[in-house]
């Protein structure tokens, strides 16, 4: 067995990524047509979807439902029943575009949900649970450091202000909501676009690049630090993705990040909204908890090819 941390093992698992289902697999002909084509029918589906979802936000503001605010970045959730609401809209907003790109994906490259989400499906739920327990456990070791560079209010679960069972449905709210969140990013990142780009070269480091910036760039966040953070943890994701076949330990984890930050930093409203400044100490933390994810996927993934 090579040791995990030697050249040659990090070599032989880029080589191995190649050879897997989002890269050798994406193969296909006239791919930058194709890539055309899908833009514009990504696009089609997307202002459909937007012109039922903006239907749909009017007729509940006119109700009373949702402040339309939130699509804007000035929405401010005054309790946590409004977050709540802000965060089961987001969800909705996002898996509706998941689905419209995988759509456009599956028609224009003329393969099926599984070989943009689940190429190798073999334990799915597993690496799931696996990748939210790694991407927990790192936040909760690290929860001390990270109030300490950034002090904040008290934690939304644990706050007294709020009655015990605001906070529970809040939890639930935040659980339900951000799965779906999360499993709609991966969606279009580590499942659509990962897989269209392994089409169009076979650099892995331009295949990760191209992932983790327009992961970050799609946040909207003009800050330098948050930006960096963000398109390095899109790259790791993308790097499980690649080395799993599956998106399930990067929705995983992927959760587990925000779910930690609604729960016992901020939230999502809050912490989310652009333009906050991070300090550059983050970039030790999110380094830190990147490369402890990077030795987990990579142990998975040994164990997964039986171990050669």
């Amino acid at each position: 067995m090579l040791s995990l941390f030697s050249p040659t093992a990090w070599i032989r698992a880029a080589d191995q990524a190649r050879k897997g289902p989002y890269v050798a697999g994406a193969q296909t002909t006239r791919p930058w047509l194709r890539l055309l084509l899908f833009i514009l029918l990504a696009a089609a589906f997307m202002v459909a979807a937007v012109v039922g979802l903006g239907a749909l936000s009017a007729l509940a503001h006119v109700s009373g439902w949702i402040d339309l605010q939130m699509f804007d970045g000035g929405f401010n959730a005054a309790t946590l029943a409004d977050e709540s609401i802000f965060l089961a809209t987001i969800a909705t907003a996002l898996f509706t575009i998941a689905i419209c790109l995988l759509l456009a994906a599956m028609i224009v490259y003329q393969r099926g949900a599984g070989a943009f989400l689940w190429p190798q499906p073999r334990g799915g739920f597993g690496l799931f649970v696996i990748g939210f327990a790694v991407m927990f456990v790192i936040a909760l070791a690290l929860w001390p450091v990270m109030t300490w560079l950034e002090p904040g209010g008290t934690a939304p679960v644990l706050d007294p202000a709020d009655p015990l069972n605001d906070r529970l449905l809040y939890a639930g709210a935040a659980a339900g909501g951000l799965l779906v969140a999360a499993a709609a990013e991966e969606i279009m990142f580590r499942g659509a676009l990962l897989r269209i780009t392994g089409g169009l070269t076979r650099s892995l480091i331009l295949i990760l690049l191209v992932n983790g910036v327009l992961f970050s760039a799609i946040h909207l966040d003009p800050d330098p630090v948050a930006f960096v953070a963000r398109a390095a943890s899109g790259m790791v994701w993308a790097w499980a993705a690649l080395r799993l076949g599956t998106l399930a330990f990067a929705v995983g984890a992927h959760l587990a990040n925000n779910l930690f930050i609604a729960l016992l930093l901020a939230p999502i409203s809050l912490a989310a909204m652009p333009g906050q400044p991070m300090a550059p100490e983050g970039l030790a933390i999110q380094a830190v908890t990147l490369i402890v994810v990077l030795i987990a996927v990579e142990l998975l993934a040994h164990r997964r090819s039986g171990g050669s």
